[in-house]
């Protein structure tokens, strides 16, 4: 008999956390899985440890192959998979045990396209702890109508209620294989929110459980994911340009200056980024800072911004003016103005 469920998890380096990892989907309530485990060229003991576990547990398949990036990983567990429904999890992250049982009755009993839960994230940099949104109707069936009418308008202002990420979620089978849906190979960065939202135009149901059944690390020196981009900005204008068509395809016009605004702020938190980096020399900062500014989408964009700050309206009027090195200088000042500030706040707060 197949599985129900098919658990794809894509597997680059991650010997510290694959076991626990493991673990937690081992230790779902729901037994009817099937767990698939991608080795994307691991050159750490992750490949052995796959293998440990597939001599261990029959419900386990591990597929080894050349690394091509998570994306590629994945895709070959869509195309391994047998179950009715497909599920991700990412090797440095756990599930709770009733994870699938719960998402699985509501796809069962709501007939859904895909099911949702929220995702808590532990932040164990700045000890934090906090819980993603989702739509606040939960437990019932947000149908075709209202997922164009109300889910897609939200998220083209920036309220994405939990569904940007593949991971915390129950997806029918049947919708990757019948439009012959993947993950984009070429990207690697947002392309799980390139998924979900092309997935979103497709499907007619959508549920959402109002449980954080997912948990997300961000660990010290960065989780798997935090890795800095120097070619950041040519996905930023990519996923600016599909979320421009998503308003003119559902005719939400009136939407675009939001979604414009909101990518010329994330353009320039990355032109902040790239001047603090210390990897990079001031030539390859220059260089990349000056396709930014001489790129049309952005010049065009930044001529109606609307700066939320004076720093922004500098930094709005240098990138504006191509004044690089006074931007550089601008940045470091602000950057080193707050941490004096952070410091003297910390210090009498010691005193307190």
């Amino acid at each position: 008999m197949n599985p129900q469920i098919s658990i794809i998890v894509p597997i680059y380096n991650v010997e510290q956390y694959l076991h626990k990892c493991m673990g937690s989907i081992l230790a779902q309530t729901f037994k009817n899985i099937e767990v698939i485990l991608v080795n994307d060229g691991s050159t750490d003991k992750s490949s052995a440890i796959c293998d440990l576990y597939e001599n261990m547990d029959n419900r386990i398949e591990v597929i080894h192959k050349k690394n091509g990036g998570v994306s590629s990983a994945r895709n070959k567990g869509i195309e391994a998979a047998k179950g009715e429904f497909i599920a991700f999890v990412d090797p440095d992250d756990v599930i709770e045990p009733t994870m699938y049982e719960e998402l699985w009755k509501s796809a069962k009993q709501l007939d859904a396209d895909i099911v949702v839960c929220p995702i808590k994230t532990i932040n164990q940099v700045i000890n934090r702890i906090s819980i993603s949104s989702i739509w606040n109707k939960s437990g019932c069936v947000l149908n075709k109508q209202i997922i164009e009418n109300e889910i897609i308008p939200s998220i083209l202002v920036n309220k994405t209620y939990s569904l940007v990420s593949s991971v915390n979620k129950l997806y029918k089978k049947t919708i990757f294989d019948f439009y012959g849906i993947r993950f984009d190979e070429k990207k690697h960065h947002s392309e799980d929110a390139r998924l979900n939202f092309t997935l979103l135009m497709i499907i007619d149901t959508l549920v959402f459980v109002d449980k954080p059944l997912y948990i997300y690390y961000i660990r010290e020196r960065g989780s798997l994911t935090q890795v800095f981009r120097p070619n950041l900005f040519e996905y930023i204008k990519d996923n600016r340009t599909f979320l421009v068509k998503l308003c003119e395809k559902y005719n939400m016009n009136e939407k675009i200056k939001f979604v414009t605004s909101h990518f010329t702020n994330v353009t320039l938190l990355h032109i902040q980024d790239v001047v603090l980096n210390a990897n990079l020399t001031k030539v390859d900062k220059q260089k990349i800072l000056l396709s930014i500014m001489e790129d049309e989408v952005f010049m065009n964009d930044i001529l109606s911004y609307s700066s939320p700050s004076f720093f922004y309206q500098v930094l709005k009027v240098l990138s504006i003016r191509k004044k690089i090195k006074l931007l550089i200088s601008i940045v470091r000042i602000k950057i080193g103005v707050q941490n004096i500030h952070n410091f003297i706040m910390g210090f009498r707060s010691n005193i307190d």
